[in-house]
Protein backbone atom coordinates (compact mmCIF):
# COMPACT_ATOMS: atom_id res chain seq x y z
CA UNK A 1 0.00 0.00 0.00
CA UNK A 2 2.74 2.46 0.95
CA UNK A 3 5.24 1.62 -1.79
CA UNK A 4 5.78 3.80 -4.84
CA UNK A 5 5.09 2.36 -8.32
CA UNK A 6 8.00 0.15 -9.46
CA UNK A 7 9.77 0.84 -12.72
CA UNK A 8 8.65 -2.60 -13.94
CA UNK A 9 7.04 -5.77 -12.61
CA UNK A 10 10.37 -7.57 -12.36
CA UNK A 11 11.05 -9.13 -8.93
CA UNK A 12 13.92 -6.78 -8.11
CA UNK A 13 12.03 -3.65 -9.17
CA UNK A 14 9.08 -4.53 -6.93
CA UNK A 15 11.24 -5.58 -4.00
CA UNK A 16 13.39 -2.47 -4.29
CA UNK A 17 10.30 -0.33 -3.68
CA UNK A 18 9.22 -2.49 -0.74
CA UNK A 19 12.68 -2.09 0.75
CA UNK A 20 12.42 1.69 0.53
CA UNK A 21 9.23 1.58 2.60
CA UNK A 22 10.80 -0.65 5.25
CA UNK A 23 13.81 1.64 5.53
CA UNK A 24 11.50 4.67 5.84
CA UNK A 25 9.61 3.28 8.83
CA UNK A 26 10.16 5.60 11.77
CA UNK A 27 12.03 3.96 14.63
CA UNK A 28 10.29 3.75 18.01
CA UNK A 29 11.76 5.35 21.11
CA UNK A 30 10.99 3.78 24.48
CA UNK A 31 8.36 6.47 25.04
CA UNK A 32 6.84 5.69 21.63
CA UNK A 33 6.66 2.00 22.52
CA UNK A 34 4.86 2.73 25.78
CA UNK A 35 2.40 5.10 24.08
CA UNK A 36 1.85 3.65 20.61
CA UNK A 37 1.97 -0.14 21.01
CA UNK A 38 -0.38 -2.60 22.72
CA UNK A 39 0.47 -6.20 23.59
CA UNK A 40 -2.21 -8.70 24.43
CA UNK A 41 -2.63 -12.31 25.53
CA UNK A 42 -5.92 -14.15 25.15
CA UNK A 43 -7.73 -15.56 28.14
CA UNK A 44 -10.66 -17.99 28.45
CA UNK A 45 -13.53 -17.17 26.11
CA UNK A 46 -15.77 -18.34 23.28
CA UNK A 47 -14.33 -18.73 19.79
CA UNK A 48 -16.16 -20.23 16.83
CA UNK A 49 -19.14 -21.00 19.05
CA UNK A 50 -17.06 -23.13 21.43
CA UNK A 51 -15.52 -22.39 24.79
CA UNK A 52 -11.74 -22.25 24.58
CA UNK A 53 -9.09 -22.03 27.25
CA UNK A 54 -6.75 -19.13 27.75
CA UNK A 55 -3.20 -19.02 26.43
CA UNK A 56 -1.69 -19.73 29.86
CA UNK A 57 -3.87 -22.86 30.07
CA UNK A 58 -2.56 -24.26 26.78
CA UNK A 59 -0.29 -27.31 26.87
CA UNK A 60 3.43 -26.62 27.35
CA UNK A 61 2.89 -22.91 28.09
CA UNK A 62 4.51 -21.67 31.34
CA UNK A 63 2.04 -20.11 33.77
CA UNK A 64 4.15 -16.96 33.92
CA UNK A 65 4.58 -16.64 30.14
CA UNK A 66 4.64 -13.10 28.81
CA UNK A 67 4.44 -14.16 25.18
CA UNK A 68 2.04 -11.90 23.32
CA UNK A 69 -0.74 -13.32 21.15
CA UNK A 70 -1.92 -9.88 20.02
CA UNK A 71 -0.19 -6.70 18.89
CA UNK A 72 -1.59 -3.34 17.81
CA UNK A 73 0.50 -0.30 17.05
CA UNK A 74 0.64 3.07 15.34
CA UNK A 75 3.45 3.45 12.82
CA UNK A 76 4.74 6.27 10.65
CA UNK A 77 6.54 6.24 7.31
CA UNK A 78 8.90 9.17 6.91
CA UNK A 79 8.49 9.99 3.22
CA UNK A 80 7.06 13.05 1.50
CA UNK A 81 3.91 11.16 0.49
CA UNK A 82 3.08 9.70 3.89
CA UNK A 83 4.23 12.51 6.16
CA UNK A 84 1.78 12.92 9.08
CA UNK A 85 -0.29 9.93 7.94
CA UNK A 86 -0.60 7.30 10.71
CA UNK A 87 -0.60 3.60 9.90
CA UNK A 88 -2.45 1.39 12.39
CA UNK A 89 -1.58 -2.31 12.43
CA UNK A 90 -3.40 -5.05 14.33
CA UNK A 91 -2.84 -8.81 14.42
CA UNK A 92 -3.70 -11.53 16.89
CA UNK A 93 -4.81 -15.06 17.67
CA UNK A 94 -8.21 -16.22 18.94
CA UNK A 95 -9.87 -13.10 17.58
CA UNK A 96 -13.58 -12.67 16.89
CA UNK A 97 -13.10 -13.64 13.27
CA UNK A 98 -10.23 -14.73 11.08
CA UNK A 99 -9.77 -12.11 8.40
CA UNK A 100 -7.11 -10.04 6.68
CA UNK A 101 -7.90 -6.64 5.25
CA UNK A 102 -6.45 -3.26 4.42
CA UNK A 103 -8.58 -0.21 5.21
CA UNK A 104 -7.68 3.17 3.73
CA UNK A 105 -9.60 5.99 5.38
CA UNK A 106 -9.72 9.23 3.44
CA UNK A 107 -9.40 12.56 5.20
CA UNK A 108 -12.50 14.72 5.48
CA UNK A 109 -12.41 18.10 3.71
CA UNK A 110 -11.45 20.96 6.04
CA UNK A 111 -14.80 22.68 5.51
CA UNK A 112 -17.95 20.53 5.91
CA UNK A 113 -20.52 21.24 3.21
CA UNK A 114 -23.14 19.26 5.13
CA UNK A 115 -22.58 20.20 8.80
CA UNK A 116 -25.81 18.56 9.96
CA UNK A 117 -24.51 15.11 9.00
CA UNK A 118 -22.68 12.69 11.33
CA UNK A 119 -19.20 13.75 12.40
CA UNK A 120 -16.36 11.31 11.87
CA UNK A 121 -17.92 9.33 9.00
CA UNK A 122 -15.42 9.23 6.16
CA UNK A 123 -14.99 7.63 2.77
CA UNK A 124 -13.12 4.33 2.99
CA UNK A 125 -11.49 1.90 0.60
CA UNK A 126 -11.54 -1.62 2.05
CA UNK A 127 -9.40 -4.32 0.44
CA UNK A 128 -10.45 -7.76 1.70
CA UNK A 129 -7.71 -10.38 1.44
CA UNK A 130 -9.03 -13.31 3.50
CA UNK A 131 -11.27 -15.28 3.73
CA UNK A 132 -12.92 -13.56 0.77
CA UNK A 133 -11.27 -11.42 -1.85
CA UNK A 134 -13.12 -8.18 -2.48
CA UNK A 135 -12.69 -4.45 -2.91
CA UNK A 136 -15.24 -2.19 -1.21
CA UNK A 137 -15.51 1.55 -1.58
CA UNK A 138 -17.61 3.15 1.15
CA UNK A 139 -18.65 6.67 0.20
CA UNK A 140 -21.04 9.31 1.46
CA UNK A 141 -24.01 9.73 -0.89
CA UNK A 142 -27.04 12.00 -0.76
CA UNK A 143 -30.24 10.31 0.35
CA UNK A 144 -33.14 10.48 -2.15
CA UNK A 145 -35.48 13.40 -1.61
CA UNK A 146 -35.39 17.16 -1.37
CA UNK A 147 -33.13 17.27 1.68
CA UNK A 148 -29.35 17.14 1.86
CA UNK A 149 -28.96 14.26 4.30
CA UNK A 150 -25.96 12.06 3.54
CA UNK A 151 -25.66 8.33 4.05
CA UNK A 152 -22.73 5.96 3.75
CA UNK A 153 -23.17 3.48 0.89
CA UNK A 154 -20.92 0.72 -0.40
CA UNK A 155 -19.70 0.04 -3.92
CA UNK A 156 -18.52 -3.57 -3.83
CA UNK A 157 -16.43 -5.72 -6.15
CA UNK A 158 -16.55 -9.38 -5.14
CA UNK A 159 -13.68 -11.00 -7.02
CA UNK A 160 -15.01 -14.52 -6.46
CA UNK A 161 -18.32 -13.59 -8.10
CA UNK A 162 -16.72 -11.53 -10.86
CA UNK A 163 -14.39 -14.36 -11.88
CA UNK A 164 -16.19 -17.69 -11.85
CA UNK A 165 -13.12 -19.89 -12.17
CA UNK A 166 -11.60 -21.30 -9.02
CA UNK A 167 -8.98 -19.01 -7.49
CA UNK A 168 -5.81 -20.51 -6.05
CA UNK A 169 -5.39 -20.32 -2.28
CA UNK A 170 -2.56 -18.29 -0.76
CA UNK A 171 -0.11 -21.16 -0.32
CA UNK A 172 -1.05 -22.63 -3.68
CA UNK A 173 0.02 -19.38 -5.34
CA UNK A 174 3.31 -19.39 -3.46
CA UNK A 175 4.04 -23.00 -4.39
CA UNK A 176 3.28 -22.24 -8.04
CA UNK A 177 5.65 -19.26 -7.83
CA UNK A 178 8.36 -21.53 -6.41
CA UNK A 179 7.97 -24.03 -9.25
CA UNK A 180 8.03 -21.28 -11.88
CA UNK A 181 10.86 -19.32 -10.28
CA UNK A 182 8.82 -16.17 -9.64
CA UNK A 183 10.48 -14.22 -6.83
CA UNK A 184 8.21 -11.19 -6.59
CA UNK A 185 6.18 -12.42 -3.60
CA UNK A 186 9.19 -13.58 -1.59
CA UNK A 187 11.19 -11.31 0.69
CA UNK A 188 14.78 -10.64 -0.24
CA UNK A 189 17.48 -10.79 2.46
CA UNK A 190 17.85 -7.02 2.67
CA UNK A 191 14.06 -6.73 3.12
CA UNK A 192 14.17 -9.14 6.05
CA UNK A 193 17.07 -7.27 7.61
CA UNK A 194 15.26 -3.93 7.26
CA UNK A 195 12.05 -5.38 8.73
CA UNK A 196 13.85 -6.79 11.77
CA UNK A 197 15.87 -3.60 12.21
CA UNK A 198 12.52 -1.87 12.77
CA UNK A 199 10.85 -4.63 14.82
CA UNK A 200 13.72 -5.66 17.12
CA UNK A 201 13.84 -2.37 19.10
CA UNK A 202 10.10 -2.72 19.78
CA UNK A 203 10.57 -6.22 21.21
CA UNK A 204 13.54 -5.07 23.29
CA UNK A 205 11.52 -2.07 24.46
CA UNK A 206 8.77 -4.35 25.75
CA UNK A 207 11.37 -6.26 27.75
CA UNK A 208 12.75 -3.02 29.18
CA UNK A 209 9.30 -1.77 30.17
CA UNK A 210 8.62 -5.11 31.83
CA UNK A 211 4.85 -4.94 31.54
CA UNK A 212 2.71 -8.04 31.14
CA UNK A 213 0.57 -8.40 28.00
CA UNK A 214 -2.95 -7.13 28.55
CA UNK A 215 -5.63 -9.79 28.76
CA UNK A 216 -8.44 -10.09 26.23
CA UNK A 217 -11.17 -12.70 26.00
CA UNK A 218 -10.80 -15.30 23.28
CA UNK A 219 -13.33 -14.51 20.55
CA UNK A 220 -13.07 -10.76 21.06
CA UNK A 221 -11.26 -8.09 19.04
CA UNK A 222 -8.43 -7.61 21.51
CA UNK A 223 -7.70 -5.65 24.69
CA UNK A 224 -9.45 -2.38 25.45
CA UNK A 225 -6.18 -0.47 25.11
CA UNK A 226 -6.10 -1.28 21.39
CA UNK A 227 -9.37 0.61 20.92
CA UNK A 228 -8.11 3.52 23.01
CA UNK A 229 -5.02 3.67 20.78
CA UNK A 230 -7.19 4.75 17.85
CA UNK A 231 -9.85 6.60 19.82
CA UNK A 232 -7.36 9.18 21.06
CA UNK A 233 -6.73 10.12 17.41
CA UNK A 234 -10.44 10.16 16.57
CA UNK A 235 -10.45 6.82 14.73
CA UNK A 236 -11.82 3.32 15.27
CA UNK A 237 -10.98 -0.13 13.96
CA UNK A 238 -12.98 -1.33 10.96
CA UNK A 239 -14.78 -4.52 11.98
Amino acid sequence: VAMEPPTSLSPDAVRDEKLKVLRSLRRFSLADIARDTVRGQYSHGVSGGEEVQGYLEEANVPLDSRTETFVALRAHIDTWRWSKVPFYLRTGKRMARRSSRIVIEFANPPFPLFPENPVGVTNRLVIELQPEEAIKLQIMAKQPGSGVQMQQVALNLDLQSAFQQRRAEAYERLLIDVVRGRLTHFMRRDELEAAWAWADPIIEGWKTLGEKPQQYAAGSWGPAASFALLARDGFSWFE
